[in-house]
């Protein structure tokens, strides 16, 4: 069986258990192992891309079993099979329902992006900055670009001195206003799609209301360490901040995030998690002053090879 049925039987197992808590089927058990086993082969079908044996399948179950939890599956991968085929028109009516009868599923996101990219795969994205610190009313503002932009991107961060924070509801840094909502809908009555900008390293609150979070830069003229402000991305709890961030972020009605900030300096990143886990990883102990210096197996531009073992690694993390 292929990755996509064995991920398809844990997915289906979680859902359809969640969907038994809910509500329960109203078939018998015996009718609902029959669709099961009707699904099986649907999938199957599917992966061997037997696509008119598969929407039959998946039509069968979203005729016989109402009220069964197999039916949001089945009408998933229906939709899946028309884009397969490539049956465009089918395909969009199918995931407009599935949106429509299964807002809570697990594939509610991914159907919302193939449907976008069904939808509208031709739209060039035109996009303008609008940001809350700007001065500029947003509706003012977008509608001096209304005939020549489709997009707006917001910052929805400040990270200046002593007013640092963002302007939607999270529980990870100081809310300075929750806005984004009003400001999506403003953006969409005015025909355009909002993508959110918000840094994933440059988070002034919480480097300091955490300073052991902060990364750590070499200074080779000095020879010493220093803290800066920007996130140790190899701390446990900073990725675990930075996600729930994002994750909340994700909640609000926006049409995509822009991830700024992501790239580390040749020599940032000297923190005490990330020197623990390439010792651990490698067996060979590291430290700035001995890769900087390239002791060890030193090339033409005068770095060591130790360093671009460093770094190669670093960036790969």
């Amino acid at each position: 069986m292929g990755r996509f049925f064995r991920f398809f039987v844990i997915g289906f197992f979680l859902a359809a258990f969640i969907s038994g808590c809910v509500r329960p089927p109203t078939r018998s058990i015996q009718t609902d192992d029959q669709g099961w086993a009707e699904l099986v082969e649907g999938i199957r079908s599917f992966e061997a891309s037997r696509y008119s044996e598969a929407k039959q399948r998946f039509l069968r179950i979203i005729a016989s079993y109402p009220g069964s939890p197999l039916l949001s599956e089945a009408q998933w991968l229906l939709a899946r099979t028309y884009d397969a085929a490539g049956e465009k028109p089918e395909a969009i009516r199918e995931l407009r329902l599935f949106l429509k009868n299964y807002p809570k599923s697990l594939h509610e996101e991914e159907a919302r992006f193939l449907l976008s990219r069904l939808d509208q795969p031709d739209q060039k994205i035109v996009a303008v900055v609008w940001s809350p610190l700007s001065g500029w009313e947003m509706e003012d503002y977008l509608r001096a670009f209304r005939r020549r932009a489709n997009t707006v991107i917001i910052p929805v961060f400040n990270n200046s001195p002593g007013r640092s924070g963002v302007f939607f509801q999270a529980s990870g840094a100081p809310v300075l206003a929750d806005r984004l909502r009003e400001w999506t809908e403003t953006a969409r009555r005015m025909g355009f799609r909002v993508v959110a900008v918000l840094p994933i390293r440059e988070m002034r609150w919480a480097t300091q209301a955490r300073p052991e979070w902060r990364d750590i830069r070499y200074d080779p003229n000095k020879q010493a360490l220093h803290s800066i402000e920007k996130l140790d991305l190899f701390n446990t709890e900073v990725k675990k901040m930075v996600l729930d961030l994002y994750r909340e972020l994700a909640r609000y009605p926006i049409d995509g995030v822009y991830i700024s900030d992501l790239s580390y300096g040749s020599e940032e990143g000297w923190t005490p998690s990330a020197i623990r886990l390439y010792e651990d990883l490698f067996s060979e102990s590291i430290d700035p002053a001995s890769v900087a210096a390239g002791s060890v197996g030193r090339t033409r531009d005068g770095r060591g090879s130790q360093f671009w073992h460093w770094i190669g690694w670093r960036s790969r993390f």
